[in-house]
């Protein structure tokens, strides 16, 4: 009785062994093939900007790559995460079945669900892992790994967002050629106001953003000119509130113009909230809820393919089971787009895609034999 009870932890361990291994290999290969292609197509960039920085004095320029690719790594991480969960646990239960140890497991007394439990407690853990890192990393990591890119890739020490559209409230629109983040300053502005009881635009070559300007907060304008209503006359301003839009606010507003992808839940949310109008908010949102959700979908997906007792070419069998994934990715797609175009519900566009694959998941996980 005792050794029955020594087997089952040992089995449990076994297969975590195969299955951590097999995820740890696909991790560190696909991610850093993508790090790699990344890194070859912005090879010329590095090698100025490090030439650029040694001549200023700064002997950091190869560390500062390095530091950019690690911060990297959780957005890479993000974006492949399920893909390397189910190529894992198809190579783990293969390494099992080629090693004909599954069935001698289920002569022991248990399920085939129940062997396999640690495999798809990896996805699980993968899951999580990707919901935590989404909230609670990217926030963190998002801005000085944007600022680490432009530095190297652009040579900007003062990050610079170039020719944006902002549409401050439902009156106020307001456009720039750049905006340079740390100085708060905006260069080819122009404001258009367009209220019930008056209407203008606003033109000025710079904005230099003051919090204890002589006129108060708020913006002080180069060359600013302001149209009069009714006439084709411009009358000279130098100072506006731009409707209270401040660096911090601004900067908030800009993360609708990155990509979506990056922002956490919170700032979705927020978003949606603000304007909930846009379509894209909501597909982003409900996606980043789903597309985690692919660890375990693509999983029960993609193993009955690795579990077949039948002899056959194990190559065939994961080929197979990637086209089946691939397609989930296709079909995730495409009611993506459905949803930000406003063909389809927007909730009903993140989910359509977990909601057929999983429903057919189940039904092949279900139909493997023991």
């Amino acid at each position: 009785m005792r050794g029955k009870l020594r087997i089952l932890p040992l089995m449990d361990s076994y297969v975590w062994r195969i299955s951590l291994g097999s995820w740890a290999v696909c991790l560190f290969f696909i991610v850093g093939l993508f790090i790699l292609f990344d890194a070859l197509g912005n090879l010329e960039s590095f090698a100025r900007s490090i030439q650029r920085l040694s001549g200023e004095g700064d002997s950091r320029g190869v560390l500062l790559v390095f530091s950019y690719y690690i911060m990297q790594l959780p957005f890479v991480y993000l974006m492949v995460a399920p893909f390397v969960t189910v190529t894992a646990g198809m190579f783990a239960v293969s390494r099992l079945m080629g090693a004909n140890e599954i069935v001698p497991m289920i002569f022991t007394g248990r399920s085939l669900y129940r062997i396999l439990m640690p495999v798809l407690l990896l996805g699980v853990l993968n899951m999580l892992a990707m919901l935590v890192l989404r909230e609670f990393a990217l926030p963190r990591l998002l801005q000085p790994r944007d600022s680490l890119a432009l530095l190297l890739k652009k040579g900007q020490k003062d990050p610079v967002l170039e020719n944006r559209i902002l549409r401050i409230d439902s009156e106020s629109t307001l456009i720039f050629e750049t905006y340079r983040l740390r100085s708060a300053r905006m260069e080819g502005v122009q404001l258009y106001v367009r209220r019930p009881e008056h209407r203008y635009q606003l033109r000025a070559q710079e904005a230099l953003y003051k919090k204890d300007g002589r006129l108060g907060p708020g913006w002080y304008l180069t060359k600013g000119k302001r149209s009069i209503e009714g006439t084709s006359l411009w009358e000279p301003i130098k100072f506006h509130g731009f409707s209270g839009l401040d660096p911090a606010r601004l900067q908030k507003e800009l993360k609708q113009s990155r990509e979506l992808m990056d922002l956490t839940f919170t700032d979705l949310a927020q978003m949606i909230r603000e304007k909930p109008g846009i379509p894209d908010y909501v597909v982003t949102f409900h996606s980043n809820l789903t597309f985690p959700l692919a660890n375990i979908l693509l999983m029960i997906l993609a193993l009955p393919f690795a579990l077949r007792f039948e002899r056959g070419s194990k190559t065939e069998q994961v080929v197979f089971a990637l086209l089946v994934c691939g397609a989930y990715f296709v079909v995730d797609l495409i009611f993506r787009n459905l949803g930000t175009q406003g063909t389809i519900h927007p909730v009903v566009a993140a989910w359509m895609p977990s909601i057929l694959f999983g429903s057919l998941g189940i039904v092949l996980f279900d139909s493997v034999r023991t």
